[in-house]
């Protein structure tokens, strides 16, 4: 007999932390529907196919509101919700708890917090103990090593001297401040997951080190790091960036 494998909806205008809540759901085994960017994508995918949970961000850009997407999807059938939120705007929250939904996630969330509320909107029970691996209790401190495999032996970097990782044909490269670089055979998203959160996502292909940015050049697409390496800025990232950076104008 056949199972059906629950869909989750996932809406998010950051390419980051889209990847990041898509990364988790293919880790539990469930199939991530979309990502979505705007309220207008999510209800497109939802005609073919009807999610058994919604993860929805409920500041969404470009005049979207998560609140009024997830109304409508609830006018056209059951679903639970999660929202993901940075605001503490109480006059938004107050109309999303209107929802009742199964669990608000201020971001940055950890993933076992939203593993824990997914697992709990699918099977009614959240099945990832509190101590799970990518729990605070866990990753507090987060291990400042990272082994990477070398031929037959394991090399010890430091994760505090990883300026960059970038993916070229099947591999990723990782990038130390001394100009040594290690390739690696882990999906970009699976490094971001075990990276703190000093690195971002820049470019569908490269995650920087905040703390090794030397300047940026938004208009040309440039971030430049040490020993004159350069990352290119995707266009769906830039405003991610530099709502990191602190400015001073």
């Amino acid at each position: 007999m056949n199972t059906i494998t629950p869909n989750v909806l996932v809406v998010e205008d950051s390419p980051t932390q889209a990847r990041l809540l898509s990364a988790c759901l293919v880790q539990l085994g469930l199939p991530p529907l979309g990502p979505a960017a705007t309220a207008a994508e999510a209800l497109t995918l939802c005609t073919s196919t009807w999610p058994a949970l919604a993860i929805i961000d409920l500041g969404l850009g470009a005049g979207n509101d998560g609140i009024a997407l997830a109304q409508e999807l609830r006018q056209q059938g059951p679903l639970p919700l999660i929202f993901i939120s940075a605001t503490d705007d109480t006059v938004l929250l107050a109309r999303a708890r209107e929802l009742q939904p199964l669990a608000f996630l201020p971001k940055p969330f950890t993933i076992t917090s939203l593993r824990r509320m997914v697992e709990l909107g699918i099977y009614g029970q959240a099945r990832t103990p509190l101590d799970w691996p990518g729990s605070p209790a866990a990753e507090s401190p987060a291990s400042p090593w990272l082994f990477v495999r070398e031929r037959d032996v394991l090399m010890r970097l430091a994760v505090a001297d990883i300026t960059c990782v970038h993916t070229e044909q099947k591999h990723a490269v990782i990038t130390l401040v001394s100009g040594r670089r290690h390739s690696v055979r882990t999906p970009l998203t699976d490094l971001l997951l075990s990276l703190p959160d000093t690195f971002v996502q820049v470019h569908r292909s490269w995650l920087v080190n905040l703390n090794y940015i030397e300047y940026v050049d938004p208009l040309a697409g440039i971030i430049r790091l040490p020993g004159t390496v350069e990352a290119p800025l995707g266009r769906t990232y830039r405003d991610e960036l530099l709502r990191r950076l602190t400015l001073i104008s």
